[in-house]
């Protein structure tokens, strides 16, 4: 009996114990127990509650991740679509200028625990994880996408106008070149309604051709009106390249045909180089726009 209340207080007053040693060794056993089973009680009531605390903590991070995940993507929206009427606009006007939002940025995932998205959405929910990650896969891809477009943009600006300074020559065949060539080799002028034409020599074939078509192009209004340019590709087309073939067929024996003949080749490759920069830039800004349009998508699918 002893062995078995070994927990017992204090120790009997003698070796024959009388009832009331009994009594008072049962009550303490009592009070034992029960202070034992008070105190599993008390430490499982506050662990539930700590539990409790905890699981409602988390269940309020996750309702706050969701909510700042959600208002980062909104502004973002705005933002992107912000963008993809500037690249809408710039591709239609093609010139060099470009608005930039710069509301496009996801600095906002560093913040983002993205457990609280799958929790959100359910970890068993398969096609709606797919969608998160493909969603968040895209927004990854926006880290420098504004640097991205500025820099296609600034390379294609200084490409561009080195090639434009050279397409410029032709203002060298239609006056400068034009005025010196005919100096040099003109006899005298026709008058006619005050301008003067330069009249040449009748051996002199190769000026009368270029002579000729340098009138022609002047007079073609849909090409240069009122001494300004208004289509590049036409003065390309209707004048620079037929003169290099006029010329091609007084080489080697004319120093001024060859010399013309440069120029006119400068200016026909710096416009073609021109022509390929464009298409290759807006083929470039075009995958921009359609990189917004994904993510705009995406980001409204997930908002729904």
């Amino acid at each position: 009996m002893v062995s078995i209340f070994s927990f017992q207080i204090g120790d009997f007053c003698e070796s024959d114990p009388n009832w009331f040693d009994w009594l008072s060794l049962i009550v303490s056993s009592l009070i034992s127990i029960f202070s034992v089973l008070g105190g599993f009680l008390i430490a499982k009531k506050i662990y539930s509650k700590e539990k409790k605390d905890k699981k409602e903590e988390e269940t309020e991070i996750q309702k706050s991740e969701i909510k700042l995940f959600k208002n980062s993507l909104s502004q973002l929206n705005t933002a992107v679509s912000s963008q993809i009427n500037s690249l809408e606009e710039y591709i239609e006007n093609q010139n060099f200028s470009l608005k930039f939002n710069q509301g496009i940025q996801v600095d906002f995932l560093q913040f983002i625990d993205v457990k609280y998205l799958y929790k959100d959405l359910g970890v068993d929910n398969i096609d709606k994880i797919a969608q998160i990650n493909t969603l968040l896969s895209t927004l990854y891809t926006l880290n420098d996408f504004r640097i991205s477009l500025r820099d296609e943009l600034r390379t294609y600006m200084r490409k561009y106008n080195f090639h434009e300074d050279k397409f410029y020559s032709y203002r060298k065949l239609i006056y400068t070149k034009y005025f010196e060539v005919s100096n040099l080799r003109g006899k005298d002028f026709n008058r006619k309604k005050g301008d003067k034409i330069w009249r040449f020599n009748n051996a002199d074939k190769f000026m009368q051709e270029y002579s000729e078509l340098r009138n022609k192009i002047l007079k073609d209004k849909e090409t240069i009106f009122d001494n300004e340019l208004k289509d590049r590709k036409k003065l390309n087309e209707r004048f620079v390249i037929p003169l290099i073939y006029i010329a091609k067929n007084y080489i080697p024996e004319d120093y001024n045909a060859i010399e013309l003949s440069d120029i006119s080749n400068e200016v026909n490759t710096a416009f073609n180089e021109m022509e390929h920069l464009t298409k290759s830039h807006f083929k470039s800004i075009n995958s921009y726009l359609e990189l917004l349009k994904n993510v705009r998508k995406q980001i409204n699918q997930y908002l729904q």
